[in-house]
């Protein structure tokens, strides 16, 4: 039911956020979509999907990059979309150099409990390496200011992407609903 709740979602904001973001079809966007940006994430306490710890900073390999997008579970605009694009990414870490983890950070924490995180990442079929995080709504205000994500209205938020490096704190922040290969053609810009 979840699933096909989700599809139904997918089905319906792909026209929206084509119009939200001005384009018509995936693949149109290129780097020039992305501005590089210097972000200081808080190593932050957060808890996993599974109701475990997790230090934003602390428990990501130091060479490895990341994705990280912000979302919210019943999001039924641009979210779901934009969780279908990182679980292309998540299919195709294999073509990154570089160990790359992706994380789901929600927008919503007084309503996204680790079990709806859970949920959600079992609809999407997420890996061990796409972690899905929840916090307290002063430590998600706290990555959000250091993110430069603007959520004031959280049903109307912009698609917000980093791929970067957690350790350098170098990021490129897309400025537009990126698709897969363009995610996967930033993460391999990176040197190894």
């Amino acid at each position: 039911m979840i699933r096909k709740t989700i599809l139904l979602s997918i089905l319906v904001a792909v026209p929206i956020a084509a119009a939200v973001v001005g384009f018509t079809t995936f693949g149109q966007s290129g780097p020039e979509n992305f501005q590089e940006a210097r972000i200081d994430l808080p190593d932050a306490e957060m808890l996993d999907a599974s109701a475990r710890a997790f230090r934003l900073r602390g428990d990501i390999d130091q060479d490895a990059l990341v994705v990280i997008n912000f979302s919210y579970t019943t999001c039924e605009s641009i979210c779901p979309l934009g969780n279908q694009i990182l679980q292309f990414v998540d299919d195709r870490r294999s073509e990154v150099t570089r160990p790359v983890h992706l994380l789901t950070i929600t927008i919503d924490p007084a309503h996204d409990t680790p079990g709806k995180m859970r949920e959600a990442a079992e609809a999407f079929g997420a890996s061990e390496k796409w972690h899905w995080l929840t916090s307290s709504p002063a430590v998600i205000s706290e990555i959000l200011k250091a993110a430069d994500a603007n959520v004031a209205d959280i049903e109307f938020h912009d698609p917000v992407f980093l791929v970067g490096e957690i350790g350098s704190g170098r990021y490129f922040r897309s400025l537009s609903m990126p698709d897969a290969d363009e995610l996967i053609r930033m993460l391999n810009s990176f040197e190894a």
